[in-house]
């Protein structure tokens, strides 16, 4: 018996998606099979599950995916697309018929703007026109010749999107009539009705050509010391059908990937010589994949819970949110392995790979905003905070919208944050704080022996580095400075006269790395000189002054 399905929920996984259909029946006594007919994309049938509730009393016998090779493709849609795009086809060539049409005005336009250019100096030699008859001439021209240019670049905006509109159907069309799609698919389920009824026949399978990703957007409050971060999944989908109105999970999870680890072998170098395969080979491949699994028995239990998790997600289970922020798109839940993340709102997506932004969670990260800044690679100030996440919230790895008091800056990325983890954010530069390294001063010391130079050289650099503060604001500012360094007893490096110490030398035992920490009040400035001498062979160059 053939019955009428519609998709209800879709867990998207980062390479795939799990899809859950729904029929409502009324089943009679005894055996019969349910056909869910025309079933568009190709289905994992190792992930195949059925389940049912209702008040009529239903034993499920088992399920399979029928495959039926055709001639033609008998898909509605296709023909539907095919018919919709044919109606944009014909509308491109009425607007193309437009634009020749006011290509044919501007040329006459033209002709008489040439004809005036040449006839008016004519006239003016027996008569002078009137002003008003200038005037009239011109505002004619003038007219008509914007509303034609006008029209004319109207005109090709329309044709352009329209151009957009036929890719998007042709890209459609594509997937839906590749080469699979000779193919008729359909799932059948076989029950056992004891007691009759209404019964909600759920079937659920994994399809590809479905994926999701994180993005986030970080707008930063700089006056209240605050980063208002919002994390969206970017969902993509090109399985051949639309999903309309449907429940939708993201999860992090990997089902196509499969649930053991392969076997660990050792590395052997040999030289090359064929190989014979025999039956014993696989045996002994078989007891050692055995022997491995038994000795990952954490990693059974993880493969195990995800197994559950995704058993559990295609069985339409409902599990128990975790608490939310304060404001939330989604209900996140720890599945064994995979994070899974449960969006309040049905969405709808087309089968067309276009990228969907949906919203996930928006939490307030409270943090005391500051700036670094490492002037000899790059002139600019770079905000950051340190901050620490919800505790019901997981954030996985993504690039980061920056922006600042409403402008976008950049992007960054963060990598994946546990819930309650503290982490920092980088917001990106600050053109509002001004940094300059400057070298003031080089001077060398051209001593001469008897007439003949010294075979040492003396050089002494002064360099100033600047930091000034254009915001309303005391800001703070971590400043770095690398130091020279010799690598060679040949070369002699003297540090002095530092107007200001710094806080930390060889910061983090970066040799000749200094770190400063400094507060700068609104527009103050603050300068730092040092100097350095080097001293070297004559004869030989140094690298890197």
């Amino acid at each position: 018996m053939e019955t009428k399905s519609a998709i209800k929920e879709i867990t998207v996984y980062p390479d795939s998606a799990l899809v859950r259909r729904e029929a409502e029946l009324k089943l009679n006594p005894g055996e019969t099979g349910i056909l869910f007919p025309d079933i568009i994309p190709e289905i994992d049938e190792n992930s195949l599950r059925v389940s049912g509730k209702g008040n009529a009393d239903v034993k499920i016998l088992g399920a399979k995916v029928k495959r039926e090779y055709l001639e033609e493709t008998p898909d509605l849609k296709l023909k539907a697309l095919e018919k919709e795009m044919e109606k944009f086809h014909d509308t491109k060539r009425t607007l193309e018929d437009e634009i020749k049409a006011a290509q044919e005005g501007k040329v006459f336009l033209n002709s008489i703007q040439m004809y005036s250019k040449e006839q008016l100096p004519r006239e003016l030699i027996t008569r002078m026109p009137q002003s008003k008859e200038l005037e009239d001439i011109y505002q004619f021209l003038s007219s008509k010749i914007k509303e034609n240019y006008e029209k004319i670049m109207q005109t090709q905006f329309t044709i352009r999107e329209t151009d957009k509109k036929i890719q998007s159907l042709q890209n459609q069309i594509d997937e839906l009539s590749g080469g699979y799609e000779n193919m008729k698919r359909s799932i059948e389920v076989e029950l056992e009705v004891r007691e009759p009824g209404d019964f909600l026949l759920s079937v659920s399978y994994l399809v590809n050509d479905a994926t999701w990703e994180s993005l986030y957007d970080a707008r930063a409050d700089f006056n209240k010391n605050e980063v208002e971060l919002i994390s969206y999944a970017i969902v993509r989908q090109t399985t051949g059908e639309d999903w309309q109105d449907v429940e939708m999970s993201l999860s992090t999870a990997k089902p196509a990937v499969g649930g053991s680890m392969p076997l660990v072998e050792p590395w052997f170098l040999r030289f090359c010589q064929p190989r014979q395969y025999f039956k014993s080979d696989r045996l002994k491949r078989s007891m050692a994949m055995k022997a491995q699994e038994e000795a990952f028995d954490e990693q059974g239990e993880a493969e195990l819970a995800m197994n559950d998790a995704i058993a559990s997600k295609a069985m339409g289970a409902a599990a128990a949110p975790a608490q939310a922020p304060a404001e939330v798109f989604s209900r996140a839940q720890e599945k064994g392995t995979a994070i899974s993340y449960k969006l309040t709102r049905k969405v709808s997506l087309k089968s067309d790979g276009t990228d969907h932004k949906l919203p996930i969670t928006s939490q307030v990260l409270t943090g005391q905003f500051q700036y670094s800044s490492y002037p000899r690679s790059v002139l600019n100030a770079f905000l950051g905070s340190r901050v620490t996440n919800s505790k019901d919230v997981q954030l996985l790895s993504g690039r980061v919208n920056i922006f600042l008091e409403g402008d976008f800056v950049g992007s960054s990325n963060i990598p994946d944050i546990g819930p309650g983890e503290e982490f920092d954010l980088y917001l990106g530069v600050d053109e509002n704080v001004k940094v300059k390294r400057e070298q003031i001063e080089k001077r060398s010391d051209e001593t001469l022996v008897a007439g003949i130079l010294s075979p040492t050289r003396k050089v002494m650099f002064r360099y100033k580095l600047s930091l000034e503060n254009y915001k309303s604001k005391k800001i703070s500012v971590k400043l770095f400075e690398a130091m020279p360094i010799s690598q060679d007893d040949r070369i002699k490096v003297k540090i002095g006269n530092v107007s200001l110490d710094p806080k930390e030398k060889d910061w983090k035992d970066r040799k000749g790395v200094w770190l400063w920490e400094l507060e700068l009040a609104p527009r103050e400035k603050k300068e730092i000189t040092y100097t350095f001498h080097v001293d070297h062979p004559r004869n030989l160059a140094v690298e890197g002054i």
